[in-house]
């Protein structure tokens, strides 16, 4: 039996302002926007929104390997890094991902 295999991948925003790590940051995971002083939220869905994924650290994460293409174009159009390699999945990680 061969055990699944997926992908980790780190995105890497050296050299980025602030505002633009926000940008992207926003756009690839998301954000809570508030109003009326934090009275209402509302969750924005960002392109991970989309994808199954194990967030695992500010900039790591785990997705099946299907999904590498598309990860890599989004990071691509906003000149982001990737490190990206195999790895051997866990159950819980294929809970996850499934």
């Amino acid at each position: 039996m061969s055990l699944p295999s997926g992908i980790i991948f780190v995105t890497r925003l050296e050299g980025f302002s602030p505002v633009e790590r926000t940008r992207f940051n926003r756009k690839f995971l998301g954000y809570t926007d508030r109003s009326q002083n934090g009275k209402y939220s509302y969750s924005r869905s960002g392109f991970m929104s989309d994808i199954p994924h194990v967030h695992l650290s500010n900039s790591i994460f785990i997705i099946l390997e299907k999904d590498l293409d598309r990860v890599k174009d989004f990071c691509e159009t906003f000149g982001v890094d990737l490190f990206v390699r195999k790895v051997i999945l866990t159950a819980s990680d294929l809970e996850v991902l499934r």
